[in-house]
């Protein structure tokens, strides 16, 4: 091994060579780009999608199925690694139906794996589990044991998130003894975290930072560079929890040059809101600022991209099948009969002339109802057609609003956040300064209100949901300006959280309007207030 070269360095600087050496737009080019871009999944995301996208554009044009299906997945992957999941599952997608027509039962195996990965950092658990389930299947049936501890690994993630720390903990020890029986240490580093994340979730301090380090000592070794800054997030968190502030700082700030270098952006989002709360801990108030409008910046770009694409729509898939069956039972009498000594020669020719006679009138009626089943077939299509385009604005604007909405948590969020930071550093300056920062505050209590931007947020919301404001207006005339607020964010199914931002009052003053607004609504208990709004 040279010096102060990893093994995959070496593989990468020898692809690297092997692309000057032969420069033909050939399928051993795109193997080549494929194969580069797979190695730098975890060293640099970025060097991924750039030799994805060569490899994807010469099979294209050669053209090259299989290439074509690699490239889509080695881009959607390292889109996934930096937290962009509307390119990650766009390009995934295209993977999966290239093999699933190449007839490749491993990679599209592969590929739902990556998926369910997509699926789980979209907080879509019942999908994340569908395609770790479909993925685990095949690898089991041909017996790739690396690939099923890994799929392992992704499961108890699922686990963890979803609070199952039991079974979480069961998967993880599974992969690791896999892992560590087939010696593939990117998958003793990624189970390794899983079990650092788990003991975090615990906090079980002491053990997270072991099972963390563990997992970044495997990671150098295999240069993976997301893993390293994943793990020292994971450990910067843990010495903030034990109070050490010195060691949570370093820790933090070598997974914020990795995740800024990389352009890893659900791991800044999460290391900008650590050191917001470290600075705050500190009591640096203006740093802690700082942090804070740097964590809301990745986190709505983070929102805006999730947002932007109705992954499910992308999957959706309609299966016309129609089949017809005639004459089957006019053949078999035929047969029968021509068997029969008892029948005549005569006769045979009768019955055969009768049936041909039969067959002729049945085709010719039965190309007539195709005809008719073609037209009504061409008429039911351009319906379907039409219903989906209305179906597919209907979820445009719901989108939309539902976006244009959380704008206003986001937005209140970041007040809130800002309106206690200042009110923490009123406490530690003079009187005169203390007066302005008061003068800050009221104005932004002003900005929390919502009545300015009511009128504006009715306008969304009617063009999605015509009628209904007015509807329970005549039913229900007892209703109030601030109810039928509550009642529009309710049918857009937001959370008691996301309402009291919006609405800039406390989580449990929602509560009691949602109990006071099913009062007036004349509502039963076993009745869903959203159900009802949905249904109205």
């Amino acid at each position: 091994m040279l010096s102060g070269q990893t093994p995959k360095r070496i593989k990468t600087d020898s692809l690297l060579k092997l692309l000057e050496v032969n420069n033909a737009l050939n399928e051993t080019r795109v193997d080549r780009l494929n194969e580069l871009g797979y190695e730098y999944w975890i060293v640099d995301p970025g060097q991924s999608i750039k030799y994805g996208n060569q490899a994807l554009e010469i099979a294209k044009v050669l053209p090259y199925e299989s290439g074509i299906a690699y490239a889509n997945r080695i881009i959607g992957v390292a889109h996934w690694a930096q937290g962009n999941l509307d390119l990650a599952f766009r390009f995934l997608i295209a993977a999966r139906r290239g093999y699933q027509q190449l007839g490749d039962s491993l990679s599209v195996a592969n590929s739902s794996l990556n998926l369910g990965m997509a699926y789980a950092d979209q907080r879509n658990y019942d999908l994340a589990a569908q395609n770790y389930e479909e993925a685990l299947s095949v690898f089991r049936q041909k017996g790739k044991d690396s690939r099923i501890a890994t799929t392992y690994s992704k499961i108890a993630d699922l686990l963890i998130l979803q609070k199952k720390h039991a079974p979480a903990f069961d998967y993880l020890n599974q992969a690791l003894v896999i892992h560590r029986q087939t010696g593939f240490l990117y998958g003793v580093a990624e189970a390794n975290q899983k079990l650092g994340q788990l003991s975090s979730a615990q906090k079980e301090w002491d053990d997270a930072i072991s099972y963390f380090l563990l997992a970044a000592d495997a990671g150098k070794q295999r240069n993976d560079q997301v893993g390293l800054a994943a793990n020292y997030l994971g450990i910067g968190k843990a010495y903030f929890a034990k109070k050490d502030l010195k060691l949570a700082n370093n820790y933090l700030n070598r997974a914020r040059q990795l995740a800024e270098k990389f352009g890893l952006q659900a791991i800044r989002r999460d290391v900008y809101l650590a050191f917001k709360e470290l600075e705050s801990r500190r009591g640096n108030y203006p740093k802690a600022l700082q942090f804070t409008d740097l964590y809301l910046n990745v986190k709505d770009s983070l929102f805006n991209r999730e947002k932007s694409n109705l992954i499910a729509n992308m999957e959706a898939r309609r299966v016309y099948e129609a089949q017809e069956e005639e004459l089957v039972l006019a053949q078999k009498n035929l047969d029968i009969m021509v068997q029969q000594d008892k029948v005549s020669t005569l006769t045979k020719w009768l019955l055969i002339l009768s049936l041909l006679t039969a067959i002729t009138i049945a085709y010719a009626m039965l190309s007539r109802k195709n005809k008719v089943i073609a037209s009504k077939g061409v008429d039911l299509q351009k319906a379907n057609l039409r219903g989906d385009n209305l179906e597919t604005a209907l979820k445009s604007k719901e989108q939309e609003l539902t976006s244009y909405t959380l704008n206003f948590v986001h937005k209140n969020e970041g007040i809130s956040e800002l309106k206690q930071l200042i009110q923490n550093l009123s406490k530690r300056v003079d009187t005169q300064h203390r007066t302005e920062l008061k003068a800050i505050v009221r104005k932004l209590d002003r900005l929390l209100r919502v009545d300015e931007d009511w009128a504006d947020f009715r306008r969304h919301f009617e063009s999605v949901h015509p009628d209904l404001i007015n509807r329970l207006g005549e039913d229900y005339p007892g209703l109030t300006s601030n109810e039928f607020r509550l009642i529009a964010l309710i049918r857009l199914n937001l959370s008691t959280k996301e309402i009291s931002s919006v609405l800039g009052i406390s989580p449990d003053s929602v509560k009691t309007a949602r109990y006071r607004l099913r009062k007036k609504l004349n509502l039963d208990t076993q009745k869903n207030l959203f159900d009802f709004l949905r249904q109205y």
